[in-house]
């Protein structure tokens, strides 16, 4: 469990090219997050996704957009879904 504000927090699903480079960045908002938390299991208590970084395996894609369908996944991209510290 977060033990600050979730004021203070962001949320990114990043997709890495083969050259370690971010080449797709979508911002996800808190409720976004929250929907999509169930579908990571190996959270543990972190429901805000916000400890550590979750690597996004494309048999979450559907799941992933079924929940906040706004998302896009792009081809030859490995995705990661982490938050930060806005401050």
């Amino acid at each position: 469990m977060l033990d600050h504000d979730v004021e203070d927090l962001g949320w990114e699903l990043i997709g890495w090219d083969g050259d370690e480079v971010a080449a797709h960045v979508t911002v996800l908002t808190r409720d976004e997050i929250l929907s999509l938390s169930t579908l990571f299991p190996e959270r543990g208590e972190d429901e805000l996704l916000a400890t550590a970084v979750y690597p996004v395996v494309p048999e979450r894609y559907a799941a992933m957009r079924a929940a906040v369908p706004r998302l896009e996944f792009k081809a030859d991209l490995d995705y990661q879904l982490g938050g930060f510290r806005l401050s």
